[in-house]
């Protein structure tokens, strides 16, 4: 490039590092100046493409650098001969993205939003936030669909009612009133205080076709725009390798559709748990920390759940009536263009019910959740205010689907009440009435010291615990041990 054409381009001069010029000197130069552009999450680098963060390689920042900026390198001690047009190497490149002097420029992202959502300002106000960036939450609000913000409340319940008119609940309202929430829970999420727990949110139906995803959608696709399904891995490290791409870029919604047999991962329901993730990257050292955003959804037929994923969870129960799916009639069948067609109703909706409950002085709900309850204080509250069920009253198909939990009350319904069992007789108790068939096995043989301690481990959860009708205790240590149930009409008596 001639020294005209380098002095007549509009595009900001920044000197690369070399004779004299530090690396640290240059970082701080292009932060200044790609502020606008780039953003960091966790303390990387990541850039808005396609609706999305992706981390910024050091060979697309090269290239992205000289959209922005015009780069020199001074190439002598004097001074006096300059390289005009130059690229930053490689190595370099790696350096200013790792360099504080750049990621200090930046401006943080904790959430990225398709639309814009409500607020709790500092001063307590609720307002919906402005499109691009808000300072105070580091949210960036890439606006791709505006909606009414003055629906009347009566319309906006209309709405609601509308969506989910057609789907088949097992249990009625509990059911209608958990598939309302998980909606108004992605909407509402920044109305949460950072750093706490959502539930995941688990559909289960009583045969295929029972609209297990679309009410899912219903959920996600007016404020993504979209439905991001997946799958669960067939391991945990592949399990944790998505749920750390996840924290990286920033994804709300992780979506597992039509799981089947076993929820089995220690990974999903550690990720569920944790406000905050930490993972190393596969293949490498580095570790990856990051606040915890994401909402599962999981969506399955005859899926049993671990304790933990109970806890954590709120289920959806559907139902088909007819034989085959192909069978049922929809008046207005929901597919993903349906869906996106009505978001700016469904959006206004859940902004009508939003302010609806601030204006009623933001009343909690009658029932909480130990597990989430923060989240079920502000989400629960909405819900309830707008004339729906307690959405935290227990399913029946968690029971059902908590396989612990079901071996464990058909466990202590076999016990006689007051005797105290062995280890030995309450592993051929379990063989006669087919429970924990996984851990006991059918003979001694298949009982190792590995099933032992795993069966002796999840009894000791339930010691002095209430289980059906009875209270499971546990007395003695080694050889002495003994198990027990105890009625709830002995146990007041022994507690007089």
């Amino acid at each position: 490039m001639a020294l005209s054409g380098f002095l007549e381009d509009k595009r900001p001069k920044v000197q690369l590092p070399g004779d004299g010029r530090l690396l640290s000197d240059t970082a701080a130069d292009l932060g200044g100046h790609l502020s606008g552009v780039l953003f960091t999450r966790n303390r990387e680098v990541v850039e808005l493409r396609d609706g999305q963060l992706h981390p910024l390689a050091p060979q697309r920042f090269r290239s992205l650098l000289e959209k922005s900026v015009c780069c020199y390198r001074q190439v002598s001690p004097s001074g006096r001969t300059i390289q005009l047009d130059a690229s930053l190497s490689e190595s370099d490149a790696r350096g200013v993205l790792a360099a504080p002097q750049f990621i200090e420029r930046l401006r943080p992202i904790n959430h990225l939003n398709a639309v814009r959502l409500p607020v709790i300002r500092a001063d307590k106000r609720l307002e919906l936030l402005p499109p691009g960036y808000d300072m105070e939450t580091a949210t960036l609000t890439d606006e791709k669909v505006t909606y009414s913000q003055d629906m009347p409340f009566a319309d906006a319940l209309a709405v609601i009612r509308d969506l989910y008119g057609e789907f088949e609940f097992g249990d009625k309202e509990r059911s209608r009133s958990v598939a309302v929430s998980a909606l108004l829970g992605l909407f509402a999420k920044q109305l949460i205080p950072p750093g706490e727990l959502r539930p995941a949110f688990t559909f289960v139906k009583n045969a295929e076709g029972s609209g297990g995803t679309c009410c899912a959608a219903c959920a996600i696709v007016p404020l993504l725009g979209d439905l991001p399904i997946g799958t669960k891995g067939k391991d945990d490290d592949e399990v944790r390798k998505s749920l750390t791409s996840a924290i990286r870029t920033g994804l709300e919604v992780i979506f597992l559709d039509n799981l089947k047999g076993t929820l089995n991962s220690a990974a999903l329901e550690a990720f569920v748990s944790a406000p905050v993730w930490r993972d190393r990257l596969l293949g490498s050292n580095e570790v990856v920390t990051g606040q915890n955003s994401a909402t599962v959804f999981v969506t399955a037929n005859g899926l049993s759940v671990s304790p933990d994923w109970r806890r954590r969870s709120l289920f959806v129960e559907l139902h088909l009536s007819v034989e085959r799916a192909e069978d049922k009639v929809y008046r207005r069948p929901l597919s993903m263009s349906v869906l996106r067609e009505l978001r700016p109703q469904i959006l206004a909706a859940c902004w009508s019910m939003v302010k609806h409950w601030d204006e009623q002085g933001r009343p909690g709900p009658s029932k909480s959740h130990s597990a989430f309850p923060a989240w079920a204080e502000v989400v629960g509250g909405i819900v309830e205010s707008s004339g729906y069920s307690c959405p935290f009253e227990m399913a029946r198909i968690a029971i059902v689907s908590d396989e612990d939990g079901e071996n464990m009350r058909q466990l202590a319904a076999a016990m006689k009440p007051g005797v105290g069992y062995t280890a030995g007789e309450l592993v051929s108790l379990c063989r006669k009435i087919n429970a924990f068939d996984g851990l006991v096995g059918a003979t001694d043989s298949d009982f190792g010291r590995p099933q032992r301690s795993s069966f002796g481990r999840l009894l000791a959860r339930y010691d002095n615990r209430r289980v059906g009708d009875s209270t499971f205790l546990i007395t003695g240590s080694g050889h002495g041990k003994r198990f027990s149930t105890l009625r709830a009409k002995d146990q007041a008596e022994r507690l007089q």
